[in-house]
This record gives structure tokens, sequence and C-alpha cells, in this order.
């Protein structure tokens, strides 16, 4: 599919983006076809021009994913959860396992496992 595009911020090199293959149409409304990339935030932009998601954005991300991850397997650790003592031995081990994955090399570059997988 043919990308056609109009920079809409010469500072960041952002473009409206057009999509298919109507020549005649996409020049009428002063887009020519382009190299594009989108970038994280959703935005397009000129090939090599797209802004990189910083660090701090992406620790932010994995951290959300984490904590929820914990908040969804609260209950395994109450007194009256319905689950067996085997299964409970097992969510406390993924629990620890969430609570030390940004101990680890790198780990906010992917996102933990959830427990199915994490099981496995």
């Amino acid at each position: 599919m043919k990308k056609y595009a109009k920079i809409i911020d010469s500072k960041t090199y952002e473009v409206q983006l057009g999509v298919g293959c109507s020549d005649e149409y996409y020049q009428e409304i002063g887009m020519t076809l382009m190299e594009v990339e989108q970038a994280y935030n959703g935005l397009w932009y000129v090939t090599g021009k797209a802004p990189q998601e910083s660090q701090a954005e992406k620790e932010q991300k994995v951290r959300a994913v984490r904590n929820c991850y914990l908040s969804m397997t609260d209950f395994t650790q109450l007194p009256d959860a319905p689950i067996t003592t085997e299964e409970k031995a097992q969510y406390a081990g993924y629990r620890q396992y969430l609570r030390d994955y940004t101990n680890t090399a790198n780990w906010w570059q992917q996102y933990p496992l959830d427990f199915d997988s994490w099981k496995e």
C-alpha cells in the first residue's frame, strides 16, 4: 500500500498520513509519496525522525503491568482463597517473581510473564 504524507511540523518531521493508491487525490491535497514510520506514540513521522520512547516511559509501562499482575493475584494469599495449598504456593512463587522482576537486567525491555506462562 502506498503511503502519502505531508509534513505538518518542520521541526519534528511529523506528517499527516494518507494511505491508498489514488495518486491524483493525494497530490490535490498536497501530499506526496514518502517513506514514513509510526512512532510509539501513534503519530507518523518521516522515516528516521520518529521520537523514541524514553527508558523512564518504558519502565513505567512495565511496572504498571507488573503491578496489575500482583493486584490480580492478591486474593490467592488470603486464608480463605478458593484454591488448593499447592496452587497457593505456586501463586506465592509467582508473586515473588513479580516483586523481583525489576531487579533483573534490562527488565524494562519486556513485560513480565503472566501466571500461566510463568508456571510452564
